[in-house]
C-alpha cells in the first residue's frame, strides 16, 4: 500500500480510497463507516496480529470495504440504516461463522439496514462488504430481474452463491482491491466509480435473483437466534457494569433458558455468562488503557461488576495476556512519556 499505508491506526484518506494498520481493534472498528463495529478478542491482543482495512468510497452512499483481522475474536456490528450491504470472505478461515452461519467463500450474508451482526472468527478473519443505497439496489434490482427487493423481508439472509455469481464478484472485488492498493487515485475519475459501481450492482443483482424466496428451516432457526442475542447484548450494554444472570436475559428476550443458551451457542459458539464476562474484562483493559495517576485497579473492576479481585486478575490475564496493573503502568508510563 505504499503511500497509502496508515501507521499506528492513522487514516490516510486518498480522496476515494481510505487505507489503515492498526495494532488497536476499537480504531479499526470506528474506522468502518457503514456500521456499529465492536471487536472482542478472544486472545490476547498484546501478541502480534495484523489488522488491515480499505475502503474504496464509489459515491451516492456506494462502497466496497474489506478488512483482515489475524487475533482470533467475536465481532459485533449494527449496520446503518438505508443500506444493503452484501457481506462475503476473502480467505477460508475454519470455523468462522457469521449470525451462526459457517462461512466459507461460496456463501454471502445480505444485510439490510438496522441488520444485527454478530461473528465468531477461531483464526483469519478476511472479509468483503459491498454497500448500496437500499432504493439504488431496488431500481436495478427491479430493472434487471424484474424481482422486487422486498420479496425477501427479513433484515438479513444467507445464501450460497453459485459458481458463475461467485467467479464473476469475486473477480471484480479481487481487481478492484488489488488496483486500489495500488494507486489511491486510481478511482478519482467520476466514470471509474461509476463503472466498478455499475459492475458490481449488475452482479449483485444476479445474485439476488437466484435467492430462494423463502428461507430454508435452519435459516429460520439462526434468523430468530440472532434476534435473541441482539435483544440480549442490548440488556448487556444498558446494565454494563451490573450483575447479570441468565435470568435476567431471560426476562429481557422472553426466551426460555434452554432457547438462550441454544441461541449464543448457534450464534457465538460459547454461552451468554462467558460472552458478558468477556466484554467486561475488555471494558476494563478499555478503560485501563486511558487510566492515570489516581486510577485503581479495583475501583475499575467494581465498578464493571467484578467483586471477587482474585479470580478477576486470573481471567484478565488469561483472555488480556498481561495483569491488570501492567496494563494501568503502560498507561501511566505513556501519560509522562
Amino acid at each position: 500500500m505504499d503511500q497509502q499505508m496508515a501507521v499506528a491506526g492513522e487514516m490516510l484518506p486518498q480522496l476515494h480510497v481510505v487505507t489503515g494498520d492498526f495494532s488497536d481493534l476499537d480504531e479499526m472498528a470506528a474506522a468502518v463507516v457503514n456500521a456499529n463495529v465492536e471487536h472482542v478478542p478472544l486472545a490476547s491482543p498484546r501478541d502480534p496480529y495484523e489488522a488491515r482495512y480499505l475502503r474504496i468510497d464509489l459515491g451516492d452512499g456506494a462502497s466496497v470495504e474489506t478488512g483482515e483481522l489475524t487475533i482470533p475474536h467475536l465481532t459485533r456490528a449494527q449496520f446503518r440504516k438505508g443500506i444493503y450491504q452484501v457481506g462475503l470472505i476473502d480467505a477460508e478461515s475454519p470455523g468462522l461463522s457469521w449470525n451462526g452461519h459457517a462461512m466459507d467463500r461460496s456463501t454471502a450474508l445480505l444485510f439490510r439496514g438496522g441488520a444485527e451482526f454478530q461473528a465468531t472468527a477461531p483464526g483469519v478473519d478476511h472479509w468483503v462488504g459491498i454497500t448500496f443505497p437500499e432504493e439504488r439496489l431496488r431500481e436495478v434490482v427491479a430493472a434487471l430481474t424484474r424481482r422486487e427487493l422486498d420479496a425477501a423481508p427479513e433484515n438479513c439472509r444467507t445464501t450460497r452463491l453459485d459458481d458463475g455469481v461467485r467467479d464473476a464478484l469475486g473477480g471484480i472485488l479481487h481487481r478492484a482491491v488489488e488496483v486500489a492498493r495500488a494507486d489511491g487515485g486510481a478511482f478519482d475519475e467520476p466514470e471509474a466509480r461509476r463503472a466498478l459501481s455499475h459492475s458490481l450492482l449488475s452482479t449483485v443483482a444476479r445474485a439476488l435473483d437466484l435467492l430462494p424466496r423463502r428461507p430454508p428451516d435452519r435459516e429460520r432457526t439462526l434468523l430468530s437466534h440472532s434476534r435473541i442475542v441482539a435483544t440480549a447484548e442490548e440488556c448487556m450494554r444498558a446494565r454494563l457494569g451490573e450483575p447479570l444472570y441468565v435470568a435476567d436475559l431471560c426476562l429481557a428476550t422472553g426466551a426460555s433458558e434452554r432457547t438462550l443458551r441454544s441461541a449464543f451457542g448457534n450464534v457465538y459458539g460459547m454461552g451468554p455468562n462467558r460472552l458478558l464476562k468477556l466484554r467486561r474484562i475488555n471494558q476494563v483493559r478499555r478503560e485501563l488503557e486511558h487510566g492515570g495517576e489516581h486510577t485503581l485497579v479495583s475501583e475499575v473492576a467494581q465498578r464493571h461488576g467484578f467483586w471477587d479481585l482474585g479470580r478477576f486478575a486470573g481471567d484478565y490475564k488469561r483472555v488480556v495476556g498481561e495483569s491488570p496493573s501492567q496494563t494501568l503502568r503502560r498507561a501511566r508510563l505513556a501519560l509522562v512519556a
